[in-house]
Parts: C-alpha cells; structure tokens; sequence
C-alpha cells in the first residue's frame, strides 16, 4: 500500500497544466458573477479571458487557482478536481498578478521579493537563502529578460521604440538592490509575474493587465509574457507554461502577436468572453 505523501506526490505528478471547465459558475448574496462557463486550455497555451469590469474575470482566476470556491459546475488542472483538492491546485496555478494579493512592498529591494520567494519554495527547516543562491537566480532572471530585449531588438524597425526593450527588462542590478518604489508599473508587473515563475508552476494567472495605462506598456507586457512563454518551452520542453490572462481589450495581444509571430509559437491562443450579469 503506498504511503499518503506518496499517493500526494504521484497526483501532483499527473497534473500537467492542463485546465478545463464544464458549467463553471459562481453566485453570491447580490446574484450571479458568471455562470455556465465551458473552457479548455491546452498545454503552453494562452488564454484570454476578456470582459468589462465587474464582469467576474478576476473571481474567475481566483477559482482557477484554487483560491475561491465555486457554486456549480466541474472543474480541472491536469488530473486534479479543483473543487475538491483546491489545495493541490494551488501547487499547480500560481498567480503572477492580482492586485490586492499579490502587491508588492515598496520598502523592499528586488533581492528581498526573490529571498522571500526564494524561502516560501523551500523545506520549512531551511528559512534562508545564500547570496549565492540568490544571485543565482538573479542572473537566471536577467538573462532570461535579456534574451527577450534581444529578441525585441531584431524586430523591424518602427514594431517597438529602441526604449521598449530597456522598458521591458525587470532593470535588476548584479545585487538586485533596487527598491519596488524605484519601478514603473510595467516593471512591477513583469517582477509579479517573475516571482510567480520561480515556482515552475505549469499554469499561470495574471489578471487586469488593462491596469497599464499606456497601450505601449500593455504590448511590452504581453510580449514578455509570450516571450518567456516561449523561453521555457526550449528550455524545459517537458514543463510549458499554460498562461490565462484576463483584460477588457485584446487588441493588444493581437498587436503582439503579429509582431512576434516569427519569435513565438504558443501551442493555441484562445478567448473566453464574458458578460457582466445583473446584480440585484
């Protein structure tokens, strides 16, 4: 008979970032957020969940992840039941950026975020990180987003401005002692979403990329995203990134797309709509 930690270990072992839903919904003390939800996102996919605000994007996420309980319907990352091993699902999904959940401290140096990532991965009976280690993944992180401001750089001429490739680096020095008030909102986006990929999750959440004021900062967003997306995926076949993000207007994703169309292949781009429903 196998132990527990093992049967746990083999489950989360089947779980292959696979996310599917069946008449997924959510309704409260004022009606339904949504209701009736049909989606299937494939393996290093990307999908887009679009709908003006208050139409349940960001519940939805949160349900996706683990983190919120749904009323009806039958829901699935990899092998897993999200709505009876939520805890499982959570080592699956991680969120890149949900705002309220995942902010970040402006008092806090770039190598602070990533000690404490770095210490909530490891066994409870190792609460530190060696500056070794530390720099070590700095410099993973940077030459990941190096590779994406090359991949920038040999766009034609007029797709970016030569600033965007600077704009779309996480700026993190050699000892990572910038502090999060020093960044732009772009750059916190890409730091969230780059803590979020410590943990080599197979899916991500990120919600309201709409949150970017500027369309520019919402294309250098996407195009990093895609871009890692794709690093991963030569780097760790056998591990791609599943990407579910929610906006009001994909437009932008479009944008990129065909920009980076010679640069990135993700396995499907797809999108779910939704409505807002009356509330009483």
């Amino acid at each position: 008979m196998q132990s527990t930690s093992q049967t746990l270990v083999d489950e989360t072992e089947q779980a292959v970032g696979h996310v599917s839903l069946r008449g997924w919904g959510l309704s409260g003390k004022q009606g339904e957020v949504f209701s009736g939800l049909d989606l299937d996102v494939p393996r290093g996919s990307v999908a887009i969940i679009q709908g003006a605000a208050g139409s349940g994007k960001t519940s939805l996420l949160l349900s996706i992840a683990g983190r919120m309980r749904v009323t009806s319907g039958e829901g699935h990352v990899g092998e897993l039941d999200i709505r009876k091993q939520p805890r499982l699902v959570r080592g699956q999904v991680t969120v890149g950026h949900i705002a309220g959940l995942t902010d970040l401290e402006n008092d806090f140096t770039l190598a602070q975020h990533i000690a404490e990532r770095l210490i909530m991965l490891q066994p409870w009976y190792k609460p530190w990180v060696s500056k070794s280690s530390l720099r070590e993944v700095i410099d993973v992180i940077r030459e990941t987003f190096a590779s994406a401001t090359e991949v920038i750089d040999r766009l034609p001429e007029g797709t970016f401005s030569s600033s965007d490739a600077k704009d779309a680096d996480f700026l993190i020095d050699d000892e990572g002692k910038a502090f999060v008030s020093e960044l732009s909102e772009l750059q916190k986006f890409l730091l969230e979403f780059g803590l979020a990929s410590l943990a080599q999750a197979p899916v991500v959440v990120l919600d309201n990329i709409d949150y970017l004021r500027e369309r520019e900062d919402r294309a250098r967003a996407w195009a990093a995203i895609l871009i890692y997306q794709e690093l991963r995926s030569k780097r760790d076949p056998e591990n791609p990134l599943t990407v579910i993000a929610s906006c009001e207007d994909s437009s932008d994703v479009d944008l990129v797309l065909d920009a980076l169309s010679t640069e990135v292949s993700p396995t499907s781009v797809s999108t779910l709509q939704l409505t807002q429903h009356p509330r009483h």
